[in-house]
């Protein structure tokens, strides 16, 4: 108690003694103080940045509405191009630059025939992106003439031998006498017009069948050698020309098409008819592959008619589904696609779905229509190569959603 009084009263006697320095040193001490607290703050916000890694972080204003919106569609617009590309197709190349490659729709690999994809978008979207409408239509228009390509190419190679009694020196006249050998050189020689002219690369046309190009490298190409307007001298002159520079490279080429008399294609089919579903069965009624008759839209040029229309099974389960379907009961070949309940509900409710049903087959050359032989069609059979037939919900074969097994079928009593 006597050492507290005495500090305090010693205070009193400095401050009375000079009371000016006793208040200088004072404030020189706050001021001291907030100097250092400042400096303390400033170092903890350095070590906040530097643990933080923000570093003068300027918030930037959100997006508006419209520049959202903009976004979202630039981002559609490149997804949608993108899925317009060329891995769907099967490529065969022309050994020679005067022709156009054959292109063609694939599936694992080998040709794609029947139901194909057609590239059809939104018409919103193709009216939005011109680009992508024009890369549509150049794509379509290649496999149109892809598809008539492979099958001239196949008639020419199925039909080589009548290319052995061809006149390479003169095209032939019709005779009325119908002497074989000229009948032979005439099918020959038209069979290789048709494959000129509609596989010739522009520059191969305005060169044979064009008798008054324009300046700007356009003509009016007619289906005849020189044009529409070439004399018999001319005719000939063109044909005689196109047989020595580039006959030897269509046989060439056209024995990559149907080699031994046999083409292994995948064979796809629209299934149109995939509506009511049997709840007793648990599953949808649809008809066999050999049953199946597309009207239109089979491939790009209808070539599929000519190739499919007889079934001949070489294989066991082949035979026996023929037999099967052959008996009156049965004749309408339809089989139980089983798919649970809660699929087949999202399936049917799906509007953009086209389902398609794919089967592996092997075509097989016969031979001549016996019935016209001098007109020489060729006959085909096909059959089935693998026992599984893939069902897929879209056209462009992505999306499997089941598949039927020709060695085990539930058939549908009519």
């Amino acid at each position: 108690m006597v050492k507290r009084n005495f500090v305090i009263i010693a205070s009193i006697f400095v401050y009375w003694i000079n009371p000016m320095e006793v208040h200088g040193q004072f404030f020189k001490k706050l001021k001291k103080q907030a100097e250092e607290k400042a400096l303390n703050r400033a170092d903890e916000l350095l070590s906040k940045e530097k643990s933080t890694g923000q570093k003068g972080k300027v918030e930037k204003p959100s997006p508006s509405k419209n520049e959202t919106v903009s976004n979202k569609k630039n981002q559609e617009t490149k997804t949608t191009q993108t899925v317009l590309d060329d891995s769907d197709i099967l490529i065969y190349k022309s050994p020679n630059p005067a022709f156009k490659d054959v292109v063609i729709q694939q599936f694992k690999g080998l040709p794609r025939f029947g139901s194909c994809d057609y590239y059809e978008k939104s018409h919103k979207i193709v009216a939005s992106q011109p680009e992508l409408a024009k890369a549509m239509n150049e794509k379509r228009e290649k496999l149109k003439i892809g598809y008539l390509g492979f099958l001239k190419l196949a008639k020419i190679n199925l039909l080589g031998d009548l290319f052995k009694s061809m006149d390479k020196t003169a095209l032939t006249l019709e005779n009325r006498n119908l002497l074989e050998e000229e009948v032979k050189s005439r099918k020959a020689q038209e069979l290789l017009l048709d494959f000129a002219f509609w596989m010739g690369t522009n520059e191969t046309k305005l060169k044979y069948f064009c008798d008054n190009p324009s300046d700007s490298g356009r003509c009016g190409f007619a289906r005849k050698w020189g044009g529409q307007r070439a004399d018999d001298f001319t005719e000939n002159e063109k044909y005689v020309e196109f047989v020595e520079t580039y006959l030897d490279d269509i046989l060439a080429w056209s024995r990559d098409f149907f080699k031994d008399g046999h083409q292994t294609v995948y064979l796809v089919h629209h299934l149109r008819d995939l509506s009511t579903y049997d709840f007793d069965k648990n599953g949808f009624w649809v008809s066999l592959p050999h049953k199946m008759r597309n009207n239109f839209h089979l491939d790009y040029n209808n070539t599929g008619d000519g190739y499919f229309q007889e079934f001949v099974p070489e294989n066991g389960y082949g035979q026996q589904m023929l037999n099967k379907t052959n008996q009156v009961e049965y004749i309408d070949g339809k089989v139980l696609f089983k798919i649970e309940p809660g699929e087949a509900e999202t399936l049917l409710n799906n509007k953009e779905k086209k389902i398609q049903a794919v089967s592996k087959v092997s075509i097989v050359f016969k031979g001549l229509d016996e019935a016209n032989r001098l007109l020489f069609f060729p006959t085909f059979s096909y059959h089935f190569v693998e026992p599984m037939v893939e069902i897929y919900e879209d056209v462009q074969l992505t999306k499997k959603i089941g598949s039927l097994d020709m060695r085990q079928l539930t058939y549908k009593e009519n």
